[in-house]
């Protein structure tokens, strides 16, 4: 009798393990890598196309402010994603245009500036990309895709911010060169796979910089931030992106996006 009863409850334990295996297996098959997480973020929806209109607020350590008028195009081909800017105002910074080719496969990127004054374009190529963007607090690295295959990346965990549930997500480039950063942290949204937040940290190891989504929502069904705010803690500078109109698969002409367009000004 007394081994029945060992034997029983043996089995009912072992039953009771298998149980809980079950139940939790869905939670442990669903369980995401960081690779999945950077890749996610990285296709993450933006329509085929979209335009917007913007300012950029520059805010030095004084607290003065200069303003600036852009607008900001972008399309997506399946292959390349394109972006346009083209700032409007004031007239010291009026007409120059940036654009940007990147294979969505690859990971390669050109980049080019134009300067009316000038009347030239200029590739954006080697040590160049680590320079301000317009004397602004973005570089031209900034201004990159980061297709994920170029990075290594680790999941630190999930947190919270401003009630959003996020990925907290470590990447770092997989050759030093390629950077003027040692590493980045980014609080993406589990809903969205929207980075709202993201610190960058120097060849140090020190925090270099914040980039902050002061406002993100949705807007014509696709996740999109509405107020960046960049600030360089060197120089105690920083740099906000105002979307003030901003509409999604508007039909955009692919000619747009051509370095011809760009120095038609």
């Amino acid at each position: 009798m007394r081994m029945q009863k060992l034997w029983g409850m043996v089995m009912t334990k072992l039953l009771a393990s298998l149980i809980l295996v079950l139940f939790l297996w869905p939670c442990y098959a669903s369980a995401i890598t960081a690779e999945e997480v950077a890749r996610l973020t990285f296709e993450r929806s933006e329509g085929s196309d979209s335009a917007a209109e913007a300012q950029m607020i520059l805010i030095n350590s004084k607290g003065e402010k200069r303003v600036r008028r852009l607008r900001i195009y972008t399309r997506d081909d399946g292959k390349f994603r394109y972006t346009l800017i083209r700032f409007l105002a004031p007239k010291d910074i009026a007409g120059t245009g940036f654009l940007s080719k990147a294979n969505l496969k690859t990971g390669e990127e050109e980049q080019f500036l134009y300067l009316p004054a000038l009347k030239r374009t200029r590739r954006i190529a080697g040590s160049f990309r680590f320079h301000r963007f317009v004397n602004s607090d973005f570089t031209y690295e900034d201004l990159e895709r980061h297709h994920p295959s170029r990075y290594h990346h680790e999941l630190l965990g999930e947190e919270e911010v401003d009630g959003t549930l996020c990925y907290v997500l470590k990447s770092w480039p997989k050759k030093k060169k390629d950077s003027a950063y040692s590493y980045w942290i980014r609080w993406i949204t589990k809903d969205g796979f929207l980075p709202i937040k993201e610190d960058f940290y120097d060849k140090k190891g020190r925090l270099w910089k914040k980039f902050e989504a002061v406002k993100w929502g949705k807007v014509d069904g696709y996740w999109a931030i509405l107020h960046w705010k960049c600030t360089d803690l060197k120089k105690n500078h920083s740099s906000h992106l105002i979307i003030e109109d901003l509409h999604f698969d508007v039909g955009l002409d692919p000619k747009m996006f051509t370095r011809r367009y760009l120095e038609r000004w």
